[in-house]
C-alpha cells in the first residue's frame, strides 16, 4: 500500500517483542471494560421502566397491573395488590433492595481482611460492589412508593447521595491506572505503556504517517496543576468528551487515507484511545488521588448515616408496626 508501511508478518507479531506489549497493554486496559456499564445501565433502564408501569396500573388501573395479571395465572396469590410500602410487592422490593446494599458492603472487607484476598479480583468485587450500589437504591425507591416523611426520609436522601457519590467515585477511580492485580501503576510504567503503544503504531503506518497523523489529532494533555478539585473533574469529563471528538477523527482518516483492512483499523482505533486516556490520566493522577481522598471523607459517613437508620426503620416498623 502506498504511503504506509506494511504490518509485521505473524511470525514476528508472534514473538518476543510483541509478547512484551501486549502484556503491557493487558495491565492498563479498563476495570471491567465498557460491557459491564452498559448491562448496568440496560438492567437500570428496565428496572425503572418496570417499576414505573406497576406503580402506574396498580394506582390507577390495578387490573393492568403485572402483580393482577400473574395473580390471573395462579402466581403470587399471597401479595396483596396495594400501592403502600410495607404492603404487596412493593414490601419484597424494600428487602430486596436492602440485602443488596448490605452485600455490597462485602466488597469493604474483601478490601481489608487478608484470608478473602482469594475470592476474586478487585475488579470484579468493584464492579459487583457498584452494580448492587445502584439496583439496590432503585428497588428502595419502588419500595417507598413515594411517601417520604418522618425520619426515614433522610435515610432515603442519604441513600441517594451515597449512589450519585459512587457513580462519581468510580468515574475517579478509573482514573488511575491500575494493572490486573489492582495495583496502581507509577508513571514509569504508563510512560512505558505509551512507548509500546507508539512503537505499534510505527509498524502499521511508519515513523514519518505517524507523526503526522498524531499532530494532526489532538490529544487532551491537560495537566492539573493548581487547579481545584471541582475545575480538575470538569476537566477530566472535557477531555473525555474530547477524545470521543479525536477517535471519530482518526476513523475517517484510517478509512480515507490509507490502506488498512478493518481489523487493523480497530486496532490502531483501540491504540489510541489507550494512548489518549493513558496521556489523561498521568497528567491528572495527583489530582485524582486529591478526589478519592475527599470522596472518602464525604461517601463513608453518608453510608453510615443510611445504614444506621435503614436499620433502626426496620427494628421498628416489625417491632411497633410503625414508620419511624
Amino acid at each position: 500500500m502506498s504511503g504506509t508501511a506494511t504490518p509485521v508478518s505473524a511470525g514476528r507479531n508472534n514473538g518476543v517483542e510483541t509478547v512484551k506489549h501486549e502484556n503491557a497493554m493487558k495491565r492498563t486496559e479498563a476495570k471491567g471494560g465498557p460491557g459491564l456499564e452498559w448491562v448496568m445501565a440496560l438492567t437500570v433502564i428496565l428496572l425503572i421502566a418496570a417499576g414505573a408501569y406497576e406503580s402506574l396500573t396498580e394506582t390507577h388501573a390495578p387490573e393492568k397491573s403485572v402483580l393482577s395479571v400473574l395473580q390471573a395465572y395462579g402466581y403470587l396469590k399471597t401479595y396483596q395488590a396495594a400501592y403502600e410500602p410495607g404492603k404487596g410487592i412493593w414490601r419484597a422490593l424494600g428487602w430486596t433492595g436492602s440485602a443488596m446494599m448490605v452485600l455490597m458492603m462485602l466488597y469493604s472487607l474483601r478490601k481489608r481482611l487478608s484470608f478473602m484476598r482469594s475470592f476474586g479480583s478487585m475488579r470484579l468485587w468493584l464492579s459487583a460492589h457498584m452494580f448492587l450500589g445502584i439496583i439496590g437504591p432503585v428497588l428502595v425507591t419502588f419500595h417507598t412508593t413515594f411517601k417520604l416523611h418522618g425520619i426515614i426520609a433522610t435515610s432515603f436522601w442519604c441513600m441517594i447521595v451515597t449512589a450519585v457519590f459512587g457513580i462519581l467515585g468510580r468515574y475517579i477511580y478509573v482514573q488511575i491506572p491500575r494493572g490486573i492485580s489492582g495495583a496502581e501503576l507509577g508513571v514509569k510504567e504508563i510512560d512505558a505503556a505509551i512507548a509500546n503503544i507508539d512503537m505499534e503504531y510505527g509498524r502499521y503506518l511508519g515513523k514519518e504517517n505517524q507523526t503526522r497523523l498524531l499532530n494532526e489529532i489532538s490529544l487532551a494533555q491537560d495537566e492539573d496543576k493548581g487547579k481545584s478539585i471541582p475545575w480538575a473533574l470538569l476537566l477530566m469529563i472535557r477531555n473525555d468528551i474530547s477524545n470521543i471528538v479525536m477517535i471519530r477523527r482518526l476513523k475517517t482518516a484510517l478509512k480515507t487515507r490509507f490502506n488498512l483492512a478493518s481489523n487493523e483499523r480497530r486496532r490502531l482505533v483501540y491504540l489510541l484511545k489507550t494512548r489518549a486516556s493513558l496521556i489523561r490520566r498521568k497528567n491528572l493522577l495527583s489530582t485524582s488521588h486529591r478526589m478519592l481522598h475527599y470522596w472518602h471523607v464525604f461517601h463513608i459517613p453518608l453510608a453510615g448515616v443510611m445504614f444506621l437508620i435503614m436499620f433502626l426503620h426496620v427494628i421498628v416498623y416489625y417491632v411497633f408496626r410503625t414508620r419511624i
